[in-house]
């Protein structure tokens, strides 16, 4: 049996564009924009597995397709490549559950779950595994395997691979076009309840509540489940350092919770109060100050886990 030399040097060089080069052109393009970093640990290993992925292509390739060895190494291609793409998705993170992928702005911070992809994705690719398993057996016996005589079992796996495939990148097209459709929007104007408290001389009993309103519009296919959100207000300049500092936290609301925001929905008015800490109220009372607000929002989209840090600058007029 003659090994196919051209074919393995062409497979292996066209696998290593698509295991190692384009992952990391695209890892460059995307860092370049700002919106994602990926770390140097991380691109290494995907450099020296996608080296193995190669070889496997290239083992692949260096028997006719008609051989037991060739289906047996397509079977065991097919299955590192459903864990390259496992790992690409963030499966491998240990203790990390929402994953390896995050989105960072100046104001904005995103990071994504995806390890129900990655999971699909291995799947698919030990569907279509199966198919090559299958062939090898039937090589080596040189016996045919149907499904109630009608068509070749090996088939039957690859349909269904394909049909995973196909669901999967349908999958990805609705929560592309849903996370289109997704705006969410804070009031620029605040409510605040101010209680002088029983010393109206004195302004270390009073207390400060602020009330922030949001809007969730919710137009794609898939509705949000298990909202959390967090709020924080800090400090950032102050014209009385004394009676406000700058750069310490100032009143904060945690474990808001949100059952459902259902799709095709606008989602009005959502409030959440935060209380102010009585040590920096008097302060807040009387000092012009720049605050930060920093929303915390954890939720479940589409089976995906996504945790979102957003931060507003909100001046501060004094009250009094």
């Amino acid at each position: 049996m003659a090994i196919q030399i051209t074919k393995m040097i062409l497979y292996g060089i066209l696998n290593a564009v698509l295991y190692i080069a384009l992952p990391l052109v695209l890892f460059e393009v995307v860092a370049m924009t700002g919106l994602m970093t990926f770390s140097q640990e991380f691109k290494i290993s995907l450099i020296v597995i996608g080296i193995i992925g190669v070889v496997f292509s290239m083992l692949r390739h260096a028997f006719p397709k008609d051989t037991s060895a060739n289906r047996l190494i397509a079977f065991g291609s097919t299955v590192y490549s459903g864990f390259y793409l496992f790992y690409l998705f963030g499966g491998f993170t240990p203790g990390v559950q929402l994953g390896t992928y995050s989105i960072s702005l100046p104001s904005l911070q995103v990071l994504l779950g995806l390890q129900v992809i990655a999971w699909l994705f291995l799947g698919s690719s030990g569907l279509r595994a199966l198919k090559y398993l299958i062939e090898a057996v039937e090589l080596r016996k040189n016996k045919e395997y149907r499904v109630k005589k009608k068509f070749k079992l090996s088939n039957f796996f690859k349909v269904l691979g394909t049909i995973l495939s196909l669901i999967i990148f349908g999958y990805l097209g609705s929560i592309a076009y849903s996370g289109l459709n997704l705006d969410f929007n804070i009031h620029p104007t605040f409510d605040f309840n101010h209680d002088p408290g029983a010393d109206l001389l004195s302004l270390n009993d009073d207390t400060l509540n602020i009330t922030v309103t949001f809007d969730l519009d919710n137009q794609g296919l898939y509705a949000i489940y298990d909202v959390y959100i967090d709020a924080v207000f800090n400090t950032v300049t102050s014209t009385n350092t004394s009676a406000l500092p700058e750069g310490v936290k100032i009143g904060e609301s945690l474990n808001n919770y949100f059952s459902t925001f259902h799709s095709f929905t606008n989602n009005l008015d959502n409030n959440i109060t935060i209380v102010m800490d009585p040590t920096y109220i008097p302060g807040l009372l009387t000092t012009d100050a720049s605050l930060a607000l920093i929303i915390s929002f954890t939720t479940l989209y589409a089976a995906i886990l996504i945790s979102l840090d957003i931060m507003i600058d909100v001046p501060w007029t004094h009250l009094i």
